[in-house]
């Protein structure tokens, strides 16, 4: 019986060291222009043992989709939130928690926009996860505000939104984590006029 379970261990290790190796070669040259051949040499196995635990290299790209997703962090983040701390505290913990994941999963993110460009399904899983992810949060924060959850639906994507590009196109690339903290009082206080009135 243990056999059977090294066995089991071995193999799903075997498959994270693939969504791994495919993560990082669609982050360096695109899912397009990626081939198995080159997630196999990237992974340090034969192209063929890919086929063993994914039928295509959509298989891959989606199984990256699952393992990596900030919707598992996010809802954690979200039933650890205080509802009897004050709303500053509670954002303040959640935008953190956005950016801790992002850091954890920063190719995963520049693969998804840039790919998100010229792939319609990965466009469409960007919209779901950012949609699922702005909807933890309202629910969270609906009874513990004046507007309505439309509106307020609007402001946290919004601001989500521009965090995840700010992420994107500046914090990555800065070292340190003040100007991060900064940017994102800033921004909660800004929401919070909003939601808050």
């Amino acid at each position: 019986m243990e056999t059977r379970t090294n066995r089991q261990q071995k193999a799903l290790e075997t498959k994270n060291k693939l969504i791994d190796a495919a993560l990082r070669t669609f982050s360096r040259k695109g899912f397009k222009e990626s081939t198995t051949k080159d997630i196999a040499k990237e992974a340090g196995v034969t192209d063929g043992l890919i086929y063993h635990y994914f039928q295509s290299k959509e298989d891959l790209l989606w199984a990256i989709f699952d393992k990596y997703t900030l919707l598992h962090s996010l809802e954690e983040t979200v039933s650890r939130l205080d509802s009897n701390q004050p709303l500053e505290h509670n954002l303040t913990i959640y935008f953190q928690s956005l950016f801790r994941s992002l850091d954890e999963s920063q190719d995963l993110i520049v693969m998804c926009f840039g790919e998100a460009q010229r792939n319609d399904d990965i466009r469409r899983k960007i919209q779901e996860i950012i949609g699922r992810g702005a909807e933890l949060l309202v629910t969270f924060l609906e009874p513990k505000v004046r507007i309505g959850r439309r509106e307020l639906s609007i402001a946290v994507r919004n601001l989500q939104t521009a965090m995840v590009f700010h992420f994107l196109t500046v914090d990555r690339f800065m070292e340190g984590g003040k100007a991060r903290q900064e940017y994102i009082e800033i921004s909660v206080r800004q929401l919070l006029k909003i939601i808050a009135e």
